[in-house]
């Protein structure tokens, strides 16, 4: 299967007789593809809906012949009491961390068990320290493949069970995530997620920093068994020369013809470079957010691809703010990718 590859600039030597050039400027070309994935992340919190995450992963790794590592984090800070007095002060309870550090213990070994007794190659790692920087130091020691987690997909972007700190680890992740929405109430994990089929819905902008996650989606398409969906939304400019008022909101209709004919073109031009079932679709809207999550029912898709910057603390999405309404607004997984600067 062919992947992609993003390069500025012209091709060298071979490269530039399978080099296709983009209105963006850059080259997308064809590379060797990504092998099937060997180690899966899985963070835990101890809770049903971090849980959720495993039956995931179970999947994919039956599909791959992938190693799932399952980790928590035990990190005394979050529980030890403090002791009022002259000044707060931690009341530091040697047995209390033992037997907390025992129970997480606990439950790490028994989603392992139970990955094992499912057929899965499973590990299990009780981490200690603060969350964030125990999972990306871990994950990066395993050289990691695809972390999946659970978020709750509600309040901004969606947050974690896990010291709600999704945010922090996808601003520096250096692999890409799976974001799989937790259940609404505790009733409903008890029916577990599966894993997604039908069309990986990618969302583009036409810009080269959102192609970048084409190979990894590409890669996770292949092992789940799904079928790439590129998807770009035109947003209509006003004129610029219109008059203040309800027509500064009018859009000019030649150059928005001209829009999407050239994104529906680069789409095109981009499938061409996957296997043939690959689609192209491109809409005009004024909220791409809405038009996503739409062409998402629409298409049959099973989950959603994005990249992201993950700069300034927060997470941001090279499609802008519109991520936090995707997943407001769709019980899909998400699919993540920082590319590295």
């Amino acid at each position: 299967m062919s992947q992609i590859v993003i390069s500025q600039g012209e091709a060298i030597g071979e490269s530039v007789t399978r080099c296709r050039r983009f209105p963006s400027g850059y080259c997308v070309r064809r590379a060797p593809a990504f092998s099937m994935y060997k180690t899966l992340l899985v963070p835990i919190d101890g809770s049903a809906y971090s849980a959720r995450a495993l039956p995931i992963a179970a999947a994919l790794a039956k599909r791959t012949g992938a190693t799932v590592h399952v980790t928590m984090v035990h990190d005394p800070s979050a529980f030890i009491p403090f002791m009022s007095g002259d000044g707060v002060v931690p009341a530091y309870d040697s047995a209390l961390v033992q037997t907390r550090r025992n129970d997480d213990q606990a439950l790490v070994a028994q989603a392992v068990s139970t990955l094992r007794a499912d057929g899965v190659r499973a590990e299990g790692t009780l981490l200690e320290g603060t969350v964030v920087e125990s999972v990306l130091e871990f994950a990066q020691q395993m050289a990691t493949e695809l972390t999946i987690m659970t978020t709750h997909g509600r309040g901004g972007f969606a947050r974690l069970r896990l010291g709600s700190v999704t945010m922090a680890y996808l601003a520096r992740a250096t692999a890409p995530v799976l974001l799989i929405h937790g259940a609404g109430d505790e009733s409903a994990t008890k029916n577990p997620p599966a894993l997604p089929t039908g069309n990986l819905l990618c969302a583009l902008d036409g810009l080269p920093f959102a192609e970048t996650m084409l190979p990894h989606a590409a890669s996770f398409a292949e092992a789940a068994g799904m079928t790439l969906a590129l998807f770009s939304v035109v947003v209509p400019l006003a004129i610029a020369t219109a008059p203040f008022g309800a027509e500064a909101m009018l859009a000019d209709p030649d150059q928005l013809t001209i829009d999407e004919l050239s994104r529906r073109n680069y789409l095109h031009a981009l499938a061409a470079t996957f296997p043939p079932t690959t689609t192209a679709r491109s809409m005009i809207d004024m909220s791409p957010a809405r038009a996503i999550v739409e062409e998402a029912v629409r298409s049959n898709a099973g989950a959603i691809a994005i990249a992201t910057h993950g700069r300034g603390g927060f997470a941001r999405i090279v499609l802008g703010s519109v991520t936090d309404e995707v997943l407001r607004h769709t019980a899909l997984p998400i699919f993540v990718y920082r590319p590295e600067k």
